[in-house]
């Protein structure tokens, strides 16, 4: 089975869908945690960011009300509103394009800790990708 899935890190794969199989296939009992370990890495470092988006249409909706919290920002900055400016760390929003991906510096909050973006271009929670996201400690 190892060799099965290296195989398929050659080629084409949603990330969240590999490592599901790959936690799967350990619990069976047919990889070993080493060989487990190893292929989560591999596929955490193959992985195409573009395999993980959703449907075109999605991404057009989330797109729209991105469009519609820019021209409210923009609003508030320009003195037209009095809403107060949003978070220092919002709640993590799964990516839906490259469009929404975050990017180096990003902050969330995600599980009720709070995280610091490590890479442009992610579209993988902290769960799914932890060396994407630096955790910031109470202290900071």
């Amino acid at each position: 089975m190892y060799n099965v899935f290296k195989n398929a890190l050659k080629s084409d794969y949603d990330l969240k869908d590999m490592l599901n199989k790959i936690a799967e296939y350990y619990i069976k009992g047919n990889i070993s945690k080493e060989e487990k370990e190893e292929l989560e890495e591999e596929a955490r470092t193959n992985a195409n960011p573009i395999n993980s988006y959703e449907p075109l249409e999605t991404q057009l909706n989330e797109a729209f009300e991105r469009i519609k919290s820019l021209e409210s920002r923009v609003s508030i900055l320009e003195g037209n509103s009095t809403e107060e400016p949003t978070e220092e760390y919002p709640k993590f929003k799964q990516p839906t394009g490259s469009y929404d991906a975050y990017n180096t510096g990003d902050k969330v909050t995600y599980n009720g800790k709070r995280y610091i973006c490590q890479m442009d271009g992610c579209v993988w929670n902290p769960d799914v990708y932890p060396t994407a996201w630096e955790e910031v400690k109470e202290s900071e």
